[in-house]
């Protein structure tokens, strides 16, 4: 048993216990909560899932039997596993801290700009322009995979692992850092939100991509005011978090794809606030967060590897 728990140690990478790590603070909450929370035990069986999944794909002959295939078996399930634990940590935020911040942060944009900035977005709308914007927003899981797979396919395993390794921990950083300040967003408190379509009107996939958007966001039912269902995740801001942790890979690791990340990624910060998905102050704090998880992610993967080393 202890030699199987040391071949299992030994194999995690840091990826991996980024997930183990996650997965302990949910289903902690999930006891702790569990009389408030619906379908408590289908949390604590997924939960239960990832890390039997995790533990099946650690072992020595796994590794052997995928060896360089290993990385890329390890991305495809994070992928799932980030949706779930951001459906995860919608349950708990709405029990842990009800309260909705967005006044508070158009206050804060109205201190430093004296308007709210997504109203001075009115005077650059245009059907193609949105139709652009709408698509570079699109992007925001897309990007980090294709610069993944682009490692991956020059294999280039280090910076495949460095690409996986930071925009994990980003995202579940920012889950961490939806708790204490849940907002919902311009667009259900500034504007109607079932008036987007028309007054930022696209060209032919802007709506389809907007729904997928909003179902993606708890936005299921038509029945239910969508302010009642949409997630709490604007502040941070985590689509500049992720953007911006990828970037700065995609420069540092010089990616084939830098510029096309550059041009799709800054349009996609931009894209938050002229869709009305963001406040700025909620960029800024994305920006401010992004810096923090690329300088605190090497230091914790350093001390995970030298730990396992021991």
């Amino acid at each position: 048993m202890i030699s199987k728990f040391k071949e299992l140690k030994s194999n995690l990478i840091s990826t991996d216990i980024y997930i183990i790590i996650i997965v302990i603070i949910n289903s902690g909450l999930t006891f702790t909560l569990f009389a408030k929370i619906q379908a408590p035990l289908l949390i604590l069986g997924s939960n239960i899932g990832i890390i039997l999944l995790i533990a099946s794909s650690s072992t020595n002959k796994m590794s052997e039997l995928l060896k360089s295939r290993l990385l890329l078996v390890k991305l495809l399930y994070i992928i799932p596993i980030i949706f779930i634990i951001y459906d995860q940590t919608q349950i708990f935020i709405r029990i842990i801290n009800p309260k909705l911040f967005d006044d508070i942060l158009i206050e804060w944009d109205h201190y430093i700009f004296g308007f709210n900035p997504t109203d001075a977005m009115e005077q650059l709308y245009h059907p193609l322009l949105t139709e652009y914007l709408q698509f570079s927003y699109m992007t925001f899981f897309l990007a980090p995979l294709a610069h993944c797979i682009e490692m991956y396919i020059n294999k280039r395993f280090n910076e495949f692992n460095s690409v996986a390794r930071l925009i994990t921990f980003a995202f579940f950083f920012s889950y961490l850092l939806y708790y204490f300040m849940p907002a919902v967003g311009p667009r259900f408190t500034l504007y109607e939100f079932e008036n987007l379509n028309t007054e930022i009107p696209g060209l032919w996939l802007a709506d389809f991509f907007r729904y997928i958007i909003n179902s993606g966001g708890g936005i299921t039912e038509s029945s239910v005011p969508a302010a009642l269902l949409v997630n709490r995740d604007c502040m941070p801001s985590g689509h500049t978090m992720m953007t911006l942790a990828n970037l700065y890979l995609a420069w540092k690791h010089r990616s084939k794809l830098r510029f096309i990340f550059y041009i799709i990624g800054f349009s996609l910060i931009f894209s938050t606030v002229y869709l009305r998905y963001h406040y700025v102050v909620d960029l800024i704090a994305g920006a401010f967060f992004a810096a923090v998880a690329i300088y605190l992610e090497p230091k914790i993967n350093r001390l995970i590897n030298r730990k396992n080393s021991d």
